[in-house]
């Protein structure tokens, strides 16, 4: 399973990019950026667990402003 995480600017970005990857039929959940990253981010991220890449393409194309991708912990 992909255990990476798009980190986004804002609580608000993340909402949205979630918004937009439901209408693609991928699935993503919003959840706090680990603080091990290294990248500023606002605290929140998406976890997709498939597709990433795919993912971050569409959000990308859509305007969604993305910091960077870090590793989900390991629970």
């Amino acid at each position: 399973m992909n255990n990476e995480l798009i980190l986004l600017p804002s609580v608000t970005y993340a909402m949205k990019a979630k918004s937009i990857l439901d209408q693609y039929k991928i699935r993503s959940f919003i959840q706090r950026t680990p603080k091990n990253t290294g990248v500023k981010s606002c605290g929140y991220c998406l976890f997709v667990p498939k597709k990433t890449d795919e993912a971050e393409t569409i959000l990308r194309t859509k305007g969604i402003r993305i910091s960077g991708r870090a590793q989900r912990e390991e629970l």
